[in-house]
C-alpha cells in the first residue's frame, strides 16, 4: 500500500461508480437521482456527496476512468501501428479493453451522448477517441483507411446492441465482433 493513500475512499469511490454506471444504464442518465445512486450503496445521500457533489462528477468519474485506459492504449505503449499487424493488435487490444468494460459503458455513453457532450470530459472522450481512430486508419491514411477504422471500432462496440437483442453469450458476441472488426481493417487483404 502506498503510504498516505485512503485504499477504503478509493473503494469507495470505485462502488459509487459502478453502482452509478449500472443505474444508468438501466434507468438513464436523466431520470436517476443521487438518491437512488445512494440508496443503491445502502449510504445517505450526505456519505455520497462527501465523494461526488453532483450526478454530472460521477458521470465524468466514470468516463474518467475509461478515458485514462484508453489514453494509455494509444499512448507510450501502443504496438507499432505503421503496419498492418500493429493496427490489428491495437484493435485487439481495443476489444479486450471494451470487454474489461462490460457492455454497460458503451450503452450508457450511446444513450446519453448529448449529456455526455455537454460535461468537459465529453471533448476529452471525443479527442481521444479521435486519436484511436487515427492510430488504427495507419500512417498516411486514405478516406477508405479512415472508414475502415471507424467501422472496426463500431463493429467492436456493437456488442453492446447484439447483448440486448441476441441469443448468443457476451464472449461470442465479442468474439464475432473482432473478426468482422478485423476482417473490416485488413479490407479484403
Amino acid at each position: 500500500m502506498a503510504p498516505g493513500v485512503d485504499h477504503r475512499r478509493t473503494d469507495t469511490r470505485d462502488r459509487i461508480l459502478s453502482v452509478a454506471l449500472g443505474l444508468f444504464t438501466r434507468q438513464g442518465y436523466a431520470t436517476t437521482s443521487l438518491r437512488e445512486i445512494a440508496d443503491e450503496l445502502g449510504v445517505t445521500k450526505a456519505a455520497l456527496y462527501f465523494h461526488y457533489k453532483t450526478k454530472d462528477d460521477i458521470m465524468a468519474g466514470i468516463l474518467r476512468g475509461y478515458l485514462d485506459g484508453l489514453d494509455a492504449l494509444v499512448g507510450d505503449d501502443a504496438p507499432d501501428t505503421s503496419a498492418l499487424a500493429g493496427r490489428e493488435e491495437l484493435l485487439r487490444r481495443f476489444a479486450g479493453y471494451q470487454a474489461g468494460w462490460g457492455t454497460n459503458l458503451t450503452r450508457l455513453i450511446r444513450e446519453n451522448i448529448t449529456e455526455i457532450s455537454n460535461l468537459p470530459v465529453g471533448e476529452e472522450l471525443r479527442t481521444t477517441h479521435r486519436r484511436l481512430l487515427d492510430v488504427l486508419a495507419g500512417p498516411d491514411p486514405t478516406i477508405l483507411d479512415k472508414t475502415r477504422a471507424r467501422t472496426a471500432l463500431a463493429a467492436i462496440q456493437t456488442v453492446a446492441v447484439s447483448a440486448e437483442h441476441d441469443d448468443a453469450s457476451e464472449d461470442e458476441l465479442r468474439q464475432a465482433a473482432l473478426t468482422v472488426g478485423l476482417e473490416v481493417l485488413r479490407g479484403g487483404r
